[in-house]
């Protein structure tokens, strides 16, 4: 273990080397016993160490950076000090604390601390986060203390969303739409997911000592698939252009719907685009980290315009109004268009189409691609994947190439026996 003298400042804290094993410590030259410990992971945490009595004592302040700074673990470090003066133990008192926080509390912690310390996760992300945890392990959970959560009870609750449990249908607070809450296998492997990871994050900044809800094994929940045939494709197209023109739809979600099956992009790719995102010149779509689920290069997603797809774009941009921010605004609001599900729905209901989903667009778009001959390596660029290994799951979206390589292979079995027919012919003819 190394220890340094500084005063503790943000600049003396950054400049403390990661340690390879152990812990270094800075500790501050104003308040006695006040430190900085860090670890050789880079995680930096302040505490005070003080005597009470007989013993001396260590209390963890916090995490450098979620949420304290040098200045604020500076001013706990003074309060902490002052309670000591007067016969209090921080430090037994902050165990306690920690040992008798719900769930309920612990979901709090999370959602309103958890962003600082994962600044790449999306808020899209956190939003559906946060809609697992109040909808479904709140109920189930919230009023136990989080310490005290056994494998088998996280068990139990994740049974429990399977069976629907926890699925609602009522009137929503402002009586202009309903709360739907569903259960079964595929919410349940998200939330189990979800839970996971906030136990995780729990454990590692001191708010828990275990994760109940690690290393679960569930059933795999059974593959949706559904994707367009061209001919499907057609139709939903010529559908959109009836709607339309006879004014049941918002051309922004028409061209929304169009630009979801030209690119393969996600609902909220296309839904959110803003006219700094279109490259005309690159024939790209440039989006930053924060709006898009996976990046590329530098965290920018790039998605591929076809001819087609261009062609939108140019026609929305010479009718959009001077200074507009967003490719699909909205003509209620001042941000982009929302409700795309409705319009899309009575589309598909034009188009004789049953059962689809807008998600299943970007399915589509993936399976044109495969049929036409697409690497599942080049498919997987062109959906942002990170790895081509996610694009696997489209392979069996098209029979199309899987059945000429199926004849084919059966052509060249079939030639030596077709070869030795006619010999067998040949010579009776002989």
């Amino acid at each position: 273990m190394t220890s340094h003298k500084a005063r503790i400042t943000k600049r003396t804290v950054d400049a403390v080397a990661k340690p390879e094993t152990g812990e270094a410590r800075l500790w501050d030259t104003d308040i006695k016993g006040f430190f900085l410990r860090v670890y050789p992971t880079g995680r930096r945490v302040y505490a005070l160490k003080y005597r009470l009595g007989p013993r001396q004592r260590i209390f963890t302040i916090g995490e450098h950076g979620s949420p304290f700074t040098p200045e604020s673990a500076r001013d706990a470090a003074d309060k902490a000090l002052r309670r000591v003066k007067e016969g209090e133990d921080p430090a037994i008192e902050k165990k306690a604390e920690r040992e008798a926080l719900t769930v309920t509390q612990l979901i709090a912690r999370y959602l309103e601390e958890g962003p600082a310390t994962k600044p790449s996760k999306r808020e899209s992300s956190w939003s559906i986060d946060r809609a697992n945890l109040q909808r479904h392990i709140r109920p189930l959970l919230g009023r136990k203390v989080a310490n005290h959560v056994t494998k088998a009870e996280a068990a139990k609750a994740i049974r429990d969303i399977v069976e629907g449990v926890t699925a609602i249908d009522e009137k929503s607070e402002n009586a202009r739409g309903r709360i739907i809450v569903s259960g079964g296998e595929a919410t349940a492997h998200r939330t189990r997911a979800t839970a996971a990871g906030m136990f995780a994050w729990g454990v590692e900044h001191g708010y828990v000592k275990s994760n109940p809800f690690a290393s679960m094994r569930l059933s795999t929940p059974a593959t949706r698939e559904r994707f367009l045939t061209r001919d499907e494709a057609g139709k939903l197209i010529d559908s959109i252009a009836r709607l339309e023109a006879t004014k049941t739809i918002n051309p922004a979600f028409g061209d929304a719907i169009r630009l979801l099956l030209l690119t393969g992009a996600r609902k909220t790719e296309i839904l959110g685009l803003r006219w700094a995102e279109v490259d005309f010149e690159r024939k790209r779509l440039l989006l930053p980290q924060a709006r898009t689920k996976a990046g590329g290069q530098n965290g920018e997603r790039r998605i591929v315009l076809s001819p087609p797809a261009l062609e939108i774009l140019a026609r929305r941009r010479q009718e959009a109004k001077e200074g507009a921010e967003f490719v699909l605004p909205s003509t209620k609001t001042v941000g982009p268009v929302v409700g795309l599900r409705k319009a899309f729905l009575a589309a598909c209901a034009a188009a004789g189409l049953d059962d689809l989903r807008v998600h299943d667009l970007r399915h589509s778009f993936a399976s044109f691609a495969v049929a036409d001959g697409a690497s599942l390596f080049l498919v997987g660029k062109l959906l942002g994947h990170a790895t081509s290994r996610t694009a696997e799951r489209y392979a069996h979206l098209s029979g199309d190439p899987l059945d000429a390589v199926a004849a084919a292979v059966a052509k060249n079995l079939s030639k030596p026996r077709q070869e030795e027919a006619d010999n067998v012919s040949s010579l009776k003819g002989a």
